[in-house]
Formats: C-alpha cells, sequence, structure tokens
C-alpha cells in the first residue's frame, strides 16, 4: 500500500515500499532517506537512495515531500524505460553535471599514451578533433546514433583512420561505465552494433603492398646511402640492415643497445600496435656492419638517430627517410627494404633459411596459438647469421686495404636435444 505523510515521519527502522519502485529506508539511528529500486540495463537488480528526508527539492527550492519523491522516482523510470539511461548516472548527471565526451577524453588518453611513442598521443588528439559532433554531448547521453553521425563523414574518406578513431571511442564509452559514468551496452562496439550499420573498412581500403625495390638493387641502393653524409642515411642503413620498422629505427635509443653482445632490445611499446609480437619486445642481433655504423654515431642525447633538422633533440619523421631512399635513386620505402629481405632470404640456395628465421627476423607472429603457446624460442644464433648474410650481401665488408674481406663464419652450434 502507498505510504502517508504520517507514515514517513513515524514508521520504524526497515524497508517501506510505496510503489512504482520507490522505498522509505529508515535505518536504527533515526535517518530517513527515499531509494529507488529497479531492474538496470544489465538485468541486475539495483537500488539509488537520491535523497534524505528533509531535503530540500532541487526543483522546487521547498523541503522534498513524498509527492516530490514520487515525481523523481516516475522520472528514474521513465528515463530507463524509454532512453536507456541508468537511474545511478542521470542522477551523478544532475549533481555533478556529467561530463562532456571531450572533457572526459582529454582526461583519459593522455594517461594511456605513457610509456608509448609521442605519436600515439598526438593520433589520439587527432581522432577526437575529427568527431566534433561528440564534443559537447555528455557521456552518459552518447548512443550508437550519435557515433554513428559522427563517423560517417569520415568512414569512406579515410577508411583505416576513423576505423582507429571508432576503437578509440569504444576504449572511452568503457572506460566511462567502469568509471560509473554511463551503464548500457558501448555504442561504438563494432560486433552487434555498428557491423550492420558501416561498411566493413577493409573493404573500403584494399591495402596495397609497400614500393619495394628488387633485393638485386639493395647493394647500389646501400653505396648510394654511403656518400650521403647526413644522420638520416645512416638511420636508413640501420633500418636495412635489421630489417627494422620505420618507427622502432628512428626511436632507437643508446640504452636499448648492448654492445657487449651486439643486440638490440626493442621495447614492446615501440612495436607495431597491433597484430604482431605487441605483448613482448624484440631481440635484434646486429650485424658487424650494423655496429660499425651504430659506434659511428655521437653520443649527443638519448636518441641515436636524432633529426639534424630539429632545433631539439628528437628522431626523425617517417617522411624524412622515406626522402633518403629516393636521393639514391632506388625507389622503395623503409618497409618496402623489408619485402626485399624476405624475398631475398625465399630465394637464396647458399644458406636455405628457414621460413621461420626469416619470419621472426622481421617480428611477424609464426604459427596460430596453440603453436605459439610452446614457441619461445628466440632463435638468436639462427637469426643473427640471416642478418649477417644480408649484411653481407648489401653491404660487403672490407679489410684495411680496402679490399672486400671473406664472409665471416659464425661458430657451428651444437644443438643438444
Amino acid at each position: 500500500m502507498a505510504l502517508n505523510s504520517n507514515q514517513v515521519k513515524s514508521l520504524q527502522p526497515g524497508v517501506h515500499a510505496d510503489g512504482g519502485g520507490l522505498y522509505l529506508v529508515v535505518r536504527e539511528s533515526g535517518d530517513r532517506a527515499w531509494a529507488f529500486r529497479f531492474t538496470d540495463l544489465d538485468g541486475k537488480r539495483a537500488q539509488i537512495e537520491f535523497a534524505k528526508i528533509g531535503d530540500r527539492d532541487s526543483a522546487a527550492g521547498d523541503v522534498l515531500t513524498l509527492s516530490s519523491a514520487r515525481n523523481k522516482a516516475r522520472e528514474y523510470k521513465v528515463a530507463l524505460k524509454r532512453d536507456g539511461v541508468d537511474p545511478r548516472v542521470k542522477k551523478r548527471a544532475t549533481t555533478q553535471g556529467g561530463k562532456t565526451f571531450k572533457e572526459f577524453a582529454e582526461e583519459q588518453y593522455p594517461g594511456w599514451c605513457k610509456g608509448l611513442s609521442q605519436e600515439e598521443e598526438k593520433q589520439w588528439a587527432r581522432s577526437i578533433r575529427d568527431i566534433p559532433s561528440l564534443h559537447d554531448l555528455k557521456v552518459h547521453e552518447i548512443t550508437t546514433e550519435h557515433v554513428l553521425e559522427a563517423l560517417k563523414p569520415i568512414w569512406s574518406v579515410k577508411p583505416v583512420t576513423a576505423s582507429r578513431t571508432r576503437q578509440r571511442i569504444e576504449r572511452l564509452m568503457d572506460a566511462a561505465k567502469a568509471l560509473k559514468f554511463r551503464t548500457g551496452e558501448n555504442p561504438a562496439a563494432w560486433r552487434g552494433n555498428l557491423k550492420h550499420l558501416l561498411p566493413s573498412p577493409r573493404k573500403l581500403h584494399r591495402k596495397k603492398g609497400h614500393r619495394s625495390a628488387p633485393y638485386a638493387k639493395m647493394p647500389q641502393m646501400m653505396t648510394g646511402l654511403r656518400y650521403d653524409g647526413g644522420v638520416a642515411a645512416r638511420c636508413v642503413e640501420i633500418g636495412i640492415l635489421t630489417v627494422a620498422r620505420s618507427q622502432e629505427i628512428r626511436l632507437m635509443e643508446w640504452d636499448e643497445l648492448d654492445f657487449q653482445a651486439t643486440t638490440w632490445m626493442v621495447p614492446a611499446e615501440k612495436m607495431k600496435i597491433k597484430g604482431e609480437l605487441e605483448s613482448k619486445p624484440h631481440l635484434v642481433p646486429l650485424s658487424d656492419q650494423a655496429i660499425e655504423i651504430i659506434r659511428s654515431m655521437p653520443r649527443t642525447g638519448k636518441y641515436v638517430f636524432p633529426s639534424d633538422h630539429a632545433e631539439t633533440h628528437q628522431p626523425f619523421r617517417a617522411n624524412a627517410l622515406v626522402g633518403t631512399i629516393e636521393r639514391t635513386g632506388i625507389k622503395s620505402t623503409m618497409h618496402g627494404c623489408r619485402t626485399s629481405f624476405r624475398n631475398w632470404g625465399a630465394d637464396n640456395k647458399n644458406h636455405n633459411f628457414r621460413r621461420e628465421v626469416l619470419e621472426f627476423c622481421l617480428s611477424h607472429r609464426i604459427g596460430d596459438e596453440a603453436e605459439l603457446s610452446y614457441w619461445d624460442s628466440e632463435m638468436i644464433a639462427r637469426r643473427r647469421e640471416a642478418l649477417q648474410a644480408w649484411a653481407d650481401f648489401i653491404k660487403p665488408r672490407t679489410n684495411t686495404s680496402g679490399e672486400q674481406s671473406p664472409e665471416k663464419k659464425w661458430p657451428k652450434l651444437k644443438l643438444v636435444a
């Protein structure tokens, strides 16, 4: 039965129903509060206390009456059923004003980017800038329709960038839910949601292979680089010798090098973000030619190859390396040089390198998850042999007289069963 105003003041400790989800909570201390009980969007039973007896109604300014409490419970119920807004979120938005999407994003992503490359934070900022229609919306108000409206202008124009922007919106919405700023399904989720409303980004963006030179021309490219005195040319040389990705080689730091072991440890945060060995660092064995070039670099800061065009100590941009390659007269990209190495390794009959060794040199995943769970070998000796053979092919070593030295013979490993 519905309560009356006298019962509100006189009922004994306990939880007393008024109807429509409204309850009067009376504590042993004598404190009395209004509560609303409901089933949330995840199907779980929940309760919020939204006012104490004697509180003032924020709208009317008068003391909150039984009638006002019923109206508040009715508002929560309508918002839940019609708009899918959790009463807890609605209460928080009413009391705190709620956060806009832009405010929330700018609070969150800088912390997520700590320890990652400098480009990561810039990419987050660009993603947020690309979706202005979400900026002023409260986090708890954002629906799938809002996300769809924000993504449509860029989805077909730049599908790869738009897909990454969607992923970032999804992460922000997940964070908002974890922090109780919103509830319910993620409006930016792909599966079972936007997948049925937007064309696949893979179909919109047919990936083209990186421009690469035939491996027979790689010695010519290295000769051209040798006559280029710039720091960028040394960076490109090491990138080709180690078959590393542009980001990894541009951000190489002195602390990552072990001259005694002749290895370079690429931290996990500098590896390719998705798909390949993203969960652990990558150890790169360095050839004699690579060590010689690295030792020739002056140690002026943390980066081995700092930009010689920037005012402060910072790495090169990716375009600087591409421009350096173009000056050699050979058409290729840094990533294309990795393709040249892979083709050379596959065709090399003198060494007959195993596929797994070549793929590991490129820091690619090998096999499925089941196979990877049993495979923890770094194959350092085998990869060192492959990278040294590659270095001898594209940049033959010379002795003190200037003549080409015979290929260094690495000691054979004794395999232990």
